[in-house]
């Protein structure tokens, strides 16, 4: 029978065990309490009869029966005579003796109807043997058996490997299974070899592991190879069962010397390897490696690039992560954890452990790192929490090591490509900027440059830095985006060496707009002090095209935007001129104006962004003051020429637009009645013409009666022709009675293992506890 102490499972692992186990045994459905204060109840069960029982579970594996009597006695009894259940059963991970089972009858009388009702540790276990399914499904518990454990240690023991199981032992208590557990085994047990690969941080180790632990339960000898995989070629018997595992298995030979790697043949030494143990039944094989070198080395390799690798790998992901398994991470390391409850009650005040589960740079790592003192450099408890958010906020730590010295200089300079276009690039527009960019620093820096260099860099940081598909290339998580935007502020001398080469406005633009958020970093001091640089740069590319033309997905012509809206760029300008406090940007500014206005005859004009950007202009004391009012002038003429084009939509902002003005002549308010009256008679008809649905006539609608009622504009006949329209089409609309006919919003249900803010809130309450 199996021997289980039950102290690796936390509070809701435990309470989680005891319903399966139960609705196993009962065979009926188990109502299940959110963890919390429960008034009395973790599980109930009403019978058709209207009688409820009531199951408490006490996880106090690791405290003594007068405690838990006490608390019976002190605390529960009550709560179970105001809820008067029929049946009432207690469950506890303690052990217990005949005589403290009565006595525990005793004390909760007349509540619990037997002995058989108190379930102890023993209890639990003989119940466990005769569920094995259940028993297997909790990995976490059987992982830890006593029987489990003699096993794995006489297997390493007899193949003297340096399997460290006591430390994965302790491990397990704040592990979660997630969906690349399940992912892994099956391409383990189809493929007999598994590469689990993903960034650094993200459990990699862990899941390598548990894959591990588990055949080693099975019966398999763990051999353990440390730098050579000619180790595990010494210890391999095809009549035996053997679990090989090699961590980390390009880190520390491919990236060390990959010149060395590849002609001593260590690329075609593993995949020998790797097919020796394919072929024989008894093998398995578990690898780790981070993604980005991964991809280096199957570029790198000729031998990898037409192997069958790729087929063996799982890429590990923070998506594998649910909301509720994040929750659950931080909740395990920190009720395992060492931490003073004075550190964890500050993770529970004002629900800050929330923060910690939905932030963009959550990473296993990173959580077992700040449920750490020692890792946390022991700060006084007042320090505890921005400690936390510091560490939250700068990614460097993961990332810095890979980006420095295990990724090619192309890579990196792809990865500075992106920062600089914004998050998320198209390929097509990406490659163009990468390629200069790129071709810029090779000259700067005499590094030897390929014309292959973009798409091996792309596939070197493709599932690491980076991924792509269907034409499109982005960060992988913000995170690394965050990281490279440290490296840009940290070292202006990478940003200001891009200058010179970058293709698009937007490029400029987001390098200053980093530099004007992070003010405490020596990237703004580098752009002050290179005026010129900037200036001649953009000018040189403030011309240059907003858009492209493309098709979407249906085949349809569409403007796909590549660069700053023509608008938005002088406010750009002007933030240079306040920030420079140099006349050649105002100069530079007004050139700018004058081609906006007439560049707005042959294109659309955008009343909120121009709307937007004379706002800002007054807001520029240095800027309005010598110049800057010029450049409002030009604009809001150019604005109020073009009143023509606006629809209802862009008239409210308008109107709202004239309210703040810093300058409004009569001529100004002439045009602006004209143009409205001419709205009022004409531009309507254009706006009811575009409305090809019910929907688009009601949000008019909506435009119109806030003209009328916000801004006392005379449109009575409008809305009611509207309104018109709408009763029209919607009489001539396919009847929809509920029975099947029309279209019916799809609602799918809940995933079973659903997990919502408020539950995760009552889960962390027991912390307190």
């Amino acid at each position: 029978m199996a021997r289980y102490d039950f102290k690796s499972l936390s509070p809701q692992d435990f309470e989680e065990l005891t319903r399966d186990l139960l609705q196993a045994e009962w065979d009926v459905p188990i109502e299940a309490f959110k963890a919390g204060r429960d008034l009395g109840i973790d599980l109930r069960y009403s019978s058709l009869d209207a009688g409820t029982t009531i199951v408490q579970c006490k996880h106090f594996s690791s405290s003594t029966f007068s405690t838990l009597l006490s608390h019976l006695r002190n605390s529960e009894l009550s709560k179970v005579q105001r809820l008067k259940p029929k049946r009432y059963l207690l469950v506890t991970s303690l052990g217990l003796t005949v005589a403290q089972k009565d006595k525990i009858v005793e004390t909760m009388h007349p509540f619990i109807l037997s002995p058989s009702d108190v379930l102890g540790c023993g209890d639990l276990n003989g119940r466990l043997s005769l569920r094995p399914e259940i028993e297997r499904a909790n990995f976490k518990l059987w992982f830890t058996g006593t029987e489990v454990i003699e096993r794995i240690l006489h297997n390493a023991e007899v193949c003297q490997a340096q399997f460290e199981v006591e430390r994965i032992r302790k491990k397990l208590p704040v592990v979660v299974q997630n969906e690349a557990f399940s992912r892994a085994r099956e391409i383990l047990n189809e493929q007999r070899v598994v590469i689990i690969s993903g960034v650094p941080g993200i459990g990699k180790t862990t899941l390598a592991e548990m894959l591990l632990y588990a055949h080693l339960d099975e019966g398999y000898e763990p051999v353990v190879v440390q730098s050579d995989i000619n180790e595990g070629k010494k210890l391999f018997r095809a009549t035996k069962n053997q679990v090989f595992y090699y961590d980390d298995f390009l880190g520390q030979t491919f990236l060390g010397d990959q010149r060395s790697y590849l002609f001593r043949n260590q690329d075609a030494a593993l995949l020998s390897f790797m097919e020796m143990v394919r072929d024989t039944p008894n093998s398995r094989f578990v690898l780790t490696t981070r993604e980005h070198i991964f991809q280096q080395a199957f570029l790198g390799s000729e031998r990898f690039l037409h192997s069958a690798m790729l087929s063996l790998k799982c890429v590990l992901t923070l998506n594998d992560y649910s909301f509720g398994q994040r929750a659950r991470i931080l909740y395990n390391h920190l009720y395992f954890s060492d931490l003073p409850q004075a550190y964890k009650n500050i993770v529970l005040d004002d629900d800050f452990f929330m923060d910690i589960i939905k932030h963009d740079h959550f990473n296993p790592r990173l959580i077992e790192w700040l449920t750490s003192l020692t890792r946390m450099h022991s700060p006084p408890v007042a320090e505890y929490k921005q400690r936390i958010t510091e560490l939250l906020q700068s990614p460097d730590k993961i990332w810095s090591h890979a980006f420095e010295t295990q990724i090619s200089d192309a890579a990196r300079d792809l990865l500075l490509t992106l920062y600089t276009l914004g998050a998320t690039e198209d390929l097509i527009d990406l490659e163009p900027a990468f390629e200069a960019l790129h071709k810029g620093a090779c000259n700067q820096y005499n590094r030897p440059r390929s014309a292959s260099d973009f798409h091996s860099a792309l596939q070197e940081l493709d599932g690491a830095f980076l991924e792509y598909d269907s034409g499109h290339a982005a960060f992988i998580n913000p995170s690394i985006r965050d990281f490279t935007s440290n490296i840009l502020c940290k070292t202006p001398a990478i940003a200001i060496g891009m200058i010179p080469d970058v293709t698009r406005f937007k490029q400029i633009k987001n390098l200053w707009d980093l530099a004007a958020k992070r003010q405490d970093q020596p990237l703004m001091a580098a752009f002050l002090t290179n005026k010129s640089l900037l200036r001649s740069n953009l000018e040189r590319t403030l011309y240059g095209e907003s858009s492209r033309r493309t098709t979407s997905l249906t085949g349809y012509p569409i403007k796909k935007y590549v660069d700053t809206y023509e608008d938005a760029r002088l406010d750009t300008i002007g933030a240079f001129a306040e920030e420079f406090k140099d006349l050649t940007f105002v100069d530079l500014a007004i050139t700018y104006a004058e081609f906006l206005v007439s560049h707005w005859r042959k294109n659309i004009i955008d009343f909120e962004i121009t709307a937007r950007i004379l706002n800002a202009m007054k807001a520029r004391n240095w800027y309005w003051g010598k110049g800057g009012n010029s450049v409002y002038r030009i604009v809001l003429d150019g604005l109020l020429n073009h009143l023509d084009e606006a629809s209802a939509w862009e008239w409210a902002t308008i109107l709202e637009f004239k309210k703040m003005a810093s300058e409004w002549s009569n001529l100004d308010e002439s045009r602006l009645l004209i143009g409205l009256e001419i709205y009022r008679l004409q531009g309507f008809d254009s706006d009811r013409e575009n409305c090809s649905s019910v929907d688009e006539l009601e949000d008019l609608r909506s435009a119109l009666i806030e003209l009328k009622e916000s801004y006392g504009v005379d449109l009575e006949v409008s809305i009611e022709a509207i309104e018109s329209d709408i009763a029209e089409r919607e009489k001539d609309a396919p009847f929809d009675d509920g029975e099947g006919g029309g279209f019916a919003r799809r609602t799918d249900p809940l995933p079973s293992n659903y997990v919502t803010e408020s539950d995760v809130r009552e889960m962390f309450k027991t912390l307190r506890e």
